[in-house]
């Protein structure tokens, strides 16, 4: 039972990552979407709506702050 439930969990995780919207921005799977990775998706935003959704000022977009930009309408989902 504990063997399938740790399969059932993996899955999960993996399905998560792949449709998330930062992994399918992060190219080169660092975990977080650079500028350079945020404007090859997304052509028409500006480093200033990156900079914005940056809300940790970190230079990197993570999962959480991609989402809360999708949420605040800075980028389309």
């Amino acid at each position: 039972m504990k063997t399938i439930v740790t399969k059932i969990a993996a899955i999960l995780a993996v399905t998560f990552a792949v449709t998330s919207p930062a992994a399918a921005q992060d190219t080169d799977g660092d975990g977080a979407v650079s500028l350079e990775e945020f404007q090859a998706a997304y052509p028409d935003a500006t480093a200033e709506t990156f900079t914005a959704a940056d809300t940790d000022a970190d230079g990197v977009l993570s999962e959480a702050e991609m989402a809360a930009a999708i949420d605040a309408g800075l980028i389309p989902s």
